[in-house]
């Protein structure tokens, strides 16, 4: 079939290592049953991580989708290159969560244990759209009529489901915090102390247990050095963007512009 170990004999994080080895056991199921797979929902760098792989493998066809052009997570569809694919062959579907809830009332992290509290696994959601009395969800379709049935209540709130098309979905801006700064390095428990108003040392303690990606990328180094755009998501705390770098100070310190993610 496919020479699994020897495709991804370049990837030595054992975590990445198994997002890869799942998306190449869906194609070997293409190849082998003709059939059309869908792999889990992923974040942009683990999608990073498979592409390049799948675009190595003859016989095959895949299509990244998340629902709309700007998602950030994103599903697999991989199946034979003499197939074409069909609208009802599409794997996910969006859902609309409605009710008396504002997004200063009800955030990200409200709707998204809610519906994992119904027994579902976050590998299978995919971007959640969060407003003013109203939230859009992605899924896998398999998924949708359980969320339709089961998800009475987020936190305090009562809310009515119903099945959307995606051109339905609703826009979102997201809304930004300015923090202006000076740093003396680039360094990524600088940027994030700046950040998120911390101390340095408080914040190297969180990166060194896992706490912090980079563009998506998990990483557990203090002194990991930033560039001009990077996405910086903090768990438990938010996300920033080290939006610009300036020119030093007469103290040879970095003016920084940062994004906070509000």
């Amino acid at each position: 079939m496919i020479d699994k170990e020897n495709l991804i004999k370049h990837i030595k994080n054992t975590e990445e290592r198994y997002v890869v080895m799942k998306v190449l056991n869906k194609v070997e199921s293409v190849l082998k049953n003709h059939t059309i797979c869908t792999t889990d929902f992923y974040d942009p760098y683990q999608t990073s991580l498979c592409v390049p792989l799948l675009d190595q493998i003859r016989d095959i066809n895949y299509i990244v989708t998340g629902g709309y052009k700007e998602a950030e997570r994103r599903v697999m569809i991989i199946y034979p290159e003499y197939i074409e694919l069909m609208e009802d062959d599409c794997p996910i579907r969006a859902i609309k969560i409605s009710g008396k809830f504002t997004k200063d009332t009800l955030s990200h992290r409200d709707f998204l244990g809610s519906v994992l509290g119904l027994g579902l696994r976050r590998e299978k959601i995919g971007d959640i759209l969060v407003g003013d009395g109203q939230t859009n969800l992605i899924a896998h379709k398999e998924l949708c009529d359980y969320i339709l049935v089961n998800l009475e209540k987020v936190s305090k709130y009562k809310v009515n489901i119903e099945e959307i098309s995606f051109c339905d979905l609703m826009k979102v801006k997201e809304e930004f915090k300015m923090i202006h700064g000076t740093v003396a390095t680039l360094r990524l428990d600088s940027i994030l102390g700046t950040g998120f108003g911390e101390s340095r040392s408080a914040i190297a303690k969180l990166i060194n247990n896992d706490r912090v990606k980079v563009n998506f990328k998990p990483v557990n180094q203090p002194s990991y050095i930033l560039n001009e755009g990077d996405l910086i998501s903090f768990k438990g705390k938010g996300r920033i963007i080290l939006d610009q770098i300036g020119n030093k100070t007469k103290k040879d310190r970095y003016k920084v512009m940062i994004k906070r993610i509000v």
